[in-house]
């Protein structure tokens, strides 16, 4: 055992501490707290232990909801005002420290909830539901999640009540009605009071195909396998900051559009909008939201949106992007860079691809500003929107070839 004292924390929430000047991650220690520990791993250039025993506390802990260890909640035991100073100041320093960037980054925007936020989550299976542990393929057995939803944590109880030893895994979405995906073979019928739709090894056993959303006044069909924002509350907050950093003029390109969510809500703003998602579950239901809410100057193009955009013809002066964690192709950036759109709105859940991406695109724009918005209370990820805007924009705006 080794006795520390944590000095920060490093981007991924975990305890940053020294043992004879070498750098020690120590998941559940906040800093400030002083403690002894186990080295699990020593590696040439840094640690990582786990605590043994906590010998004083930080002010900043304080009780958590949550009643597991090693789960994904790497700050819940830290106070809501020092994880939102902690994110802000980690996306900051991500920026400066990989792109010179700096007063680039305003103030974060704080989630509505910091608790119970989530609509989605996916449960593995062993006898009951659960998590693995951190970094590990440790199964965690729990009762109930501090961070889904009510309603998801009402169908978990139910799901440890059944014999779950034919499942894999489980998803519940929970948006204005509740859907199940079950990796498996499961009696559903104590399950059906709570879902409007339930599928089983891909098949539709019960209820719906679709589930429903209402985001900004518009009406949304959810898909089983289509992509949406995880904490519902902040979803209109985060695309009505996106819409504010827009000319709102034009045509807008939005670049992986899922179910059409950013593209249907930008259409009251735009003369025309074109969504692009390789999913083409998701299309059709983009294109179903397209009539659910009477929209017609949107269209939808089934395809890869690093690749498909190459082929427009269409002048855009607005391009938005929501990509996966792994950011933008170097072709969806040249393509993009190729349709030389007058303002760029790049949502990023993840800094480090965002940095990345934007070192190639700042040759070309000026990054006015990024906005960490916290979409993930309790956990070390951070949601960023960031405008960037044409140094040398065509007459126009738009494509030119």
């Amino acid at each position: 055992m080794k006795k520390v004292k944590c000095l920060r924390l490093n981007d991924q929430g975990e305890g940053v501490c020294y043992i004879d000047k070498k750098v020690v991650f120590v998941p559940e220690l906040l800093p400030k707290d002083e403690a002894f520990i186990r080295i699990l791993k020593d590696k040439k250039n840094f640690m990582e232990g786990e605590v043994i025993k906590y010998l004083s506390f930080s002010d900043d802990r304080v009780k958590a909801i949550c009643p597991y260890r090693s789960c994904g909640c790497a700050l819940k035991e830290l106070n809501y005002k020092k994880q939102l100073e902690y994110k802000e100041e980690k996306v900051k320093n991500i920026i400066k420290k990989f792109s010179g960037l700096d007063n680039v980054v305003i103030d974060i925007i704080p989630s509505k909830k910091t608790n119970y936020y989530r609509n989605k989550i996916t449960l593995k299976v062993h006898n009951k539901v659960g998590y693995f542990k951190n970094k590990t393929n440790e199964f965690l057995a729990i009762e109930n999640c501090a961070l889904a939803d009510k309603r998801i944590n009402d169908i978990i109880v139910i799901l440890n009540t059944l014999n779950l030893e034919n499942v894999k895994e489980i998803t519940i979405k929970a948006f204005d009605n509740v859907m199940i995906i079950i990796d498996g073979v499961l009696d559903i019928e104590k399950l059906k009071k709570y879902a409007a739709s339930i599928y089983m090894d891909k098949r539709l056993v019960y209820g719906s195909k679709y589930i429903k959303a209402t985001i900004n006044g518009l009406k949304f069909n959810i898909s089983k396998d289509s992509f949406f924002q995880v904490n519902t509350d902040m979803i209109e907050v985060l695309y009505n900051e996106a819409i504010k950093l827009t000319s709102k003029k034009g045509q807008a390109l939005d670049l992986f559009c899922g179910t059409g969510t950013i593209s249907l809500i930008l259409s009251k703003y735009f003369d025309k909008v074109i969504g692009i998602e390789i999913n083409k579950e998701a299309i059709d239901c983009a294109n179903e939201n397209k009539i659910l809410n009477k929209i017609d100057n949107v269209d939808f193009i089934c395809g890869d949106a690093n690749e498909v955009c190459k082929n427009l013809k269409d002048k855009m002066n607005t391009v938005i992007v929501d990509p996966p964690r792994a950011g933008l192709s170097k072709n969806g950036i040249n393509n993009i860079l190729r349709i030389n759109p007058e303002e760029i709105i790049y949502v990023s859940c993840n800094p480090l691809t965002l940095v990345r991406d934007l070192n190639i695109l700042k040759e070309n724009y000026t990054v006015e500003k990024i906005i960490p918005v916290d979409l993930f209370p309790n956990t070390y990820h951070v949601e960023c929107i960031t405008l960037l805007t044409n140094i040398k924009p065509g007459k126009d705006g738009g494509c030119y070839f």
